[in-house]
């Protein structure tokens, strides 16, 4: 019976350790939309960095409210680079966002007319953990010249892919382990009652 207040103490412990290690991770989906940007085989700058936010789902529809798409958003980053892992910053009213390309980028160039670039990487919000994500861009100049006459559009769509941390896997084994070996050590000691007889 004594045994008890120690393992309610452990439990307590095991608690109050993995609080700061669990995570709130970004979920769901965001759209943005804009134009005027300019592209070659090496990246891509834009020029008007006043966009729409569209399509926002999970934690993108929370910050961003129930109507998204009447949100402005910004594409703070001047340029993007496809040669080496780059960051997009954007910010959608308040919240400033950034998604980091980590992975390889798959990039198709269409005779000066279409762009379209994809790959992984993580994403980080204001008041969340980083989350690993996927994006996809896309920009058409119908005049065939990487938009340079200002008569490009684009669409950036970027969705969180969130995974459980290594720190809060280490916690729940050690756990298991400690209750299996709790459980063990139980078993084989010889009841007092037993004992007393």
């Amino acid at each position: 019976m004594k045994h008890v207040p120690l393992a309610l103490l452990a439990m307590a412990m095991a608690v109050a350790i993995a609080s700061p290690a669990l995570a709130d991770p970004i979920t769901g989906s965001l759209g943005v939309s804009g134009g005027n940007d300019q592209w070659s085989a090496t990246g891509i700058t834009f020029s008007n960095p006043s966009a729409i936010a569209r399509d926002a789902t999970g934690v993108f529809a929370t910050v961003l409210g129930a109507s998204p798409v009447t949100n402005p958003a910004t594409i703070d980053s001047t340029t993007f680079t496809f040669a080496s892992p780059d960051e997009l910053v954007f910010t959608v009213g308040t919240s400033t966002a950034t998604f980091t390309a980590t992975g390889p980028i798959d990039l198709v160039l269409d005779d000066n007319e279409f762009l379209l670039f994809s790959g992984t990487g993580t994403l980080t919000l204001a008041g969340y953990d980083t989350t690993q994500g996927t994006f996809s861009f896309s920009s058409t100049d119908s005049g065939s010249n990487f938009g340079d006459a200002g008569s490009s559009t684009f669409g950036f769509d970027v969705t969180a892919t969130p995974t459980p941390e290594p720190e809060s896997l280490v916690l729940l084994g050690t756990g298991l382990l400690g209750m299996a070996g709790f459980a063990y050590r139980k078993t084989r000691r010889p009841s007092l009652v037993s004992d007393a007889r």
